[in-house]
């Protein structure tokens, strides 16, 4: 509550492997964990929480050496289940991890604005070839993959790139949070 004067819930966090992202849609839609270890709050609710654009979305990854990276964006929405939670970023995106989500210099192949949410037994991504949350084993809102992707599988197992360019591999992370405020 610290964080920025406050005001923020989390939707997602993550501080260790004992709980497996990789799930299916009913479970990410109501949501899963402990609020004090590791949770993803439920995409109703995120979709409740959003619902009408003023909410700002603020994601943490900290690393192994106990540096903290952040990255704040202005405007932050998830639709409702019909329309597969479809992701909405807009306004600035400033912070010590870079934009991994929404101008990522990348030709927007992985601008996930816009991208519907996939999971192990929902393929909403744009990739033809592939399951982007099969594959890497989690739920997200994938576009041809990604370039930021928080749910992947905790190391030991390989999880690359959590946030690209700046956060490369899995086994740099100790801990990740997205949160949330109404502006």
């Amino acid at each position: 509550m610290d964080t920025m004067d406050g005001g923020w819930t989390a939707i997602q966090k993550r501080v260790d492997g004992s709980l497996s992202f990789d799930r299916t849609w009913t479970e990410y839609k109501n949501g899963f964990g402990d609020p004090e270890q590791n949770i993803w709050i439920g995409n109703d609710i995120i979709h409740q929480l959003t619902k009408g654009n003023n909410s700002s979305l603020y994601v943490s990854i900290m690393l192994v050496n106990g540096s903290r990276l952040y990255e704040l964006y202005d405007q932050f929405s998830v639709s409702h289940e019909a329309e597969k939670y479809q992701l909405y970023l807009a306004g600035n995106a400033e912070g010590t991890l870079g934009d991994g989500m929404f101008n990522t210099g990348y030709y927007n192949i992985n601008q996930l604005s816009g991208m519907y949410f996939s999971t192990l037994d929902r393929d909403n991504d744009r990739n033809t070839k592939i399951n982007c949350a099969v594959k890497y084993k989690g739920g997200w809102w994938f576009n041809a993959c990604y370039t930021a992707f928080l749910n992947g599988a905790w190391p030991p197992d390989y999880w690359t790139n959590p946030w690209y360019p700046t956060v490369k591999t899995g086994l740099s992370v100790k801990e990740t949070k997205m949160m949330i405020r109404r502006q």
